[in-house]
């Protein structure tokens, strides 16, 4: 299978909208955007993350949250601030918006959200540790203002 292009849009706090082109990554946890993007559409960075990268080593990565439009489905899902370059969009933003890529023809289709339940319940599996300084939520560390 080739690679996965598709348009897409990342709505700013300041109104703006960025149009974007970028490769799905299925093996990507969050979609990246480059930073001059970020800061055009006065997206600040909220948590930050350790990512492991395709070659092993693990850097800290700062994230956003931001609405991301996918073929008029619009959510808001955390984007990752990176280096000058080409846009990423990551398995959590396919799921959060509805959005699958078919093996077969690489292309993008809409995907059923899937829940899982124990004896009746909702399953959720989160963290919240905090502290006078900072505070994690499921392995996020949130930046203070």
């Amino acid at each position: 299978m080739g690679e996965t292009r598709i348009h897409f849009k990342v709505y700013g706090t300041n109104g703006e909208v960025a149009d974007l082109e970028a490769v799905v990554d299925t093996g990507t946890t969050f979609s990246k955007i480059p930073g001059s993007v970020a800061a055009r559409l006065e997206l600040e960075a909220k948590y930050e993350t350790e990512v492991e990268l395709g070659d092993g080593r693990v850097i800290g990565r700062r994230l956003t949250l931001a609405e991301v439009e996918i073929e008029e489905v619009r959510r808001p899902v955390l984007v990752a601030i990176g280096e000058e370059g080409k846009p990423l969009i990551g398995y959590t933003t396919l799921e959060l918006l509805g959005f699958k890529v078919n093996p077969i023809t690489g292309k993008l289709e809409r995907a059923m959200p899937i829940e899982y339940r124990n004896e009746g319940e909702i399953m959720v599996s989160a963290t919240r540790i905090s502290n006078s300084e900072s505070s994690w939520i499921g392995g996020l560390h949130c930046l203070e203002e």
